[in-house]
């Protein structure tokens, strides 16, 4: 396969999605909208008046909805499957080169890999222009992904600063990103000189020491992920944001996905390897007790098949009464913030 030849438009359409809600039209960003919209149209999208876009996308027929999402999911499936091949290979899926390379003049998402003889003076020119927020994020959990399912992204609502809008902290073995903007950067810092502008900030830690901190740079908002973010606040109610290849913990904050998934879930052979921790409570009703009989049938049961206790003790008991936490699984990153100065 020739990754010189991919285009970062193409892998940019199935990294960061959009979806409509009910309808559940898989978007991504501007290069799916191009799509329903002439090269022409696009150029004249506001990002602060996005009324037509929100239009057109409440016009488009169910059927033609449906149709479009399932081409998309199975686009997304083929294009990171491309991606992990690429990458198990050593090589950038986006610009051709092996990941350890680094060429000045070349700049490209594999940087934030921390290549060979690159230094953080080296990215001043590349992010003092738009790179896409919504890119970046999403390339970086493409990466952590082919290391650990899930437990490598850290996007939880719970756990996010109340002064910013979004945050999210990636890890991929020794190296961790965090991203963010909160109200003050999305509008610009008007008595700055050198952020009064939409902007957001990243953090790089390798091994737990910075290579680059969030006021290192104020990295501009491109058109459409300003759009983009118009529309995921304005438009909730037809479209939802998400990442159908590379997921992070917020899995855990949505209980009908969570529900999906816990039927999805094997007891792991190595806890400090599992992407979640789970804590089981048990009991029965007031005069019944567990057989030890059923007990050991239950166990061995769970060591031939992997199924989770919490999910065979109903077998074996039906009458007993379960309540159970899940939690990320150890190894999981803290969302990292920038204190204020």
């Amino acid at each position: 396969m020739n990754y010189i030849s991919r285009t970062i438009g193409k892998l940019f359409l199935a990294l960061s999605n959009l979806i409509l809600v009910g309808y559940a039209l898989v978007y991504s960003g501007y290069i799916q909208v191009s799509k329903h919209f002439n090269r022409t149209q696009l150029e004249k999208l506001n990002p602060n008046n996005i009324q037509e876009l929100k239009d057109h996308l409440a016009s488009l027929p169910p059927e033609y909805v449906e149709r479009r999402n399932q081409e998309q999911i199975e686009e997304n499936k083929i294009m990171f499957a491309e991606f992990e091949d690429a990458f198990s290979k050593s090589c950038c899926f986006l610009c051709g080169n092996k990941l350890e390379k680094f060429y000045p003049g070349e700049p490209c998402f594999h940087w934030f890999l921390r290549p060979k003889d690159i230094r953080k003076k080296d990215f001043n020119n590349y992010l003092s222009e738009p790179i896409g927020f919504f890119k970046l994020e999403s390339y970086l959990r493409w990466v952590a992904t082919t290391e650990n399912f899930i437990k490598n992204i850290n996007d939880l609502e719970s756990e996010t600063s109340k002064s910013k809008l979004r945050e999210v902290t990636i890890k991929y073995k020794n190296i961790e990103w965090s991203l963010h903007y909160g109200k003050t950067d999305l509008e610009g810092h008007s008595n700055s000189k050198n952020a009064d502008f939409p902007h957001y900030h990243i953090q790089m830690l390798i091994d737990g020491n910075p290579f680059i901190r969030f006021n290192d740079f104020h990295i501009p908002f491109s058109k459409y992920d300003l759009i983009d973010i118009k529309l995921m606040n304005e438009a909730s109610d037809i479209i939802k944001f998400g990442h159908s290849r590379a997921p992070g913990m917020s899995v855990l904050e949505d209980e009908e996905l969570l529900n999906e998934m816990d039927q999805l879930m094997v007891a792991s052979d190595n806890p400090d390897a599992a992407t979640f921790n789970t804590q089981t409570m048990a009991s029965m009703p007031e005069g019944m007790t567990m057989s030890g009989e059923k007990l050991q049938e239950m166990f061995k049961e769970n060591l031939e098949t992997k199924v989770p206790l919490r999910h065979l003790i109903k077998k074996y008991f039906p009458e007993v009464n379960i309540v159970t936490n899940i939690e990320p699984g150890d190894g999981f990153p803290d969302k990292k913030t920038r204190n204020k100065r």
